[in-house]
């Protein structure tokens, strides 16, 4: 019975984790960008 539950666990957080993985790419996206412009023209970036 336990081992059912940790697989259902496990699988539910694979899920999870799969699902948030596009907006924690586009928010590491948005930083790189954020520092990019920073280098380039100075001041506060995009944000």
């Amino acid at each position: 019975m336990q081992n059912t539950g940790l697989m259902l666990m496990v699988a539910l957080l694979l899920l999870t984790l799969s699902g948030c993985a596009p907006l924690l790419i586009g928010g590491a996206g948005a930083i790189v960008a954020d520092e990019v412009v920073e280098q380039d023209k100075g001041g506060d970036g995009l944000f």
